[in-house]
């Protein structure tokens, strides 16, 4: 139960966020054939622990994502994104307040079978932008960096002064937002992720397709970044199910 729990999170951002607030993203993986058992669980189960700990105020906020650019046909991976008020937050909230021992213990067992693989990131919210809206959007585009051991304060710093005012500016963009990726890891292993929020996967191609000419200070500070930074991998989830 307590692994079940730990279904962490990815984003969408309410627009007041805290900096640094804990943000957990838990990647879980399905034969293909199972994966609307697994979304029927999450709405029927989980889904309502997690609106019970927000109307408790021992979370945030609560998504679950469906990887869109998958390479294997026969597996389905799924991103569950919390968003708490601190890292002691209770992530479940008060079970028993919503469903009774036996129900949670049927519904853990289910969950336990269907899941093929699972992995856990933590990650802190280090500054952004999102839309004041009820629901999250409906698509996300997380981006992968590695960036240099000498420069994270250097890329954050850029990042969040010089490509944010421009992401602000992009009307395909509905939200942006800066993470630090807190897991331990080896110095090969990404340090950081950016979340891009779309509304259709029709602005994501949009917004690659787009292509604008740079003034030089643009030129140097896109040249600036790279030197210390490299983006990895790029994932792109449409939503399932967002609790506020």
């Amino acid at each position: 139960m307590k692994k079940l729990f730990f279904t962490f999170l990815l984003f969408t951002f309410v627009a007041v966020a805290q900096k640094n607030m804990p943000v957990g993203m838990h990647y879980v993986t399905v034969k293909s054939s199972d994966a609307n058992k697994l979304i029927e669980l999450e709405k029927n189960y989980f889904s309502k622990l997690h609106k019970n700990a927000i109307d408790n105020g021992e979370k945030i906020g609560w998504d679950m994502w469906q990887l869109e650019n998958n390479t294997d046909p026969n597996h389905t991976t799924f991103l569950y994104v919390h968003l708490q008020p601190s890292l002691e937050a209770n992530y479940g909230g008060n079970n028993n307040e919503v469903f009774t021992e036996s129900e949670l213990s049927m519904a853990s067992q289910k969950w336990g079978e269907l899941v093929v693989k699972s992995n856990f990131i933590m990650t802190s919210y280090k500054g952004g932008f999102a839309p004041i809206k009820e629901k999250p959007v409906k698509y996300v585009q997380l981006s992968f960096m590695n960036v240099d051991a000498t420069s994270h304060y250097d890329y954050e710093q850029m990042e969040l002064k010089d490509f944010m005012p421009s992401h602000k500016n992009n009307k395909l963009l509905k939200g942006w937002s800066l993470h630090r990726i807190n897991t331990p890891h080896a110095e090969s292993e990404d340090d950081y992720l950016t979340a891009n929020f779309f509304e259709s996967m029709e602005d994501i191609y949009r917004n690659t397709d787009g292509v604008a000419q740079l003034s030089k200070q643009q030129k140097m500070n896109y040249q600036k970044i790279l030197d210390v930074r490299e983006m990895t991998k790029v994932e792109v989830f449409s939503l399932v199910m967002g609790v506020r």
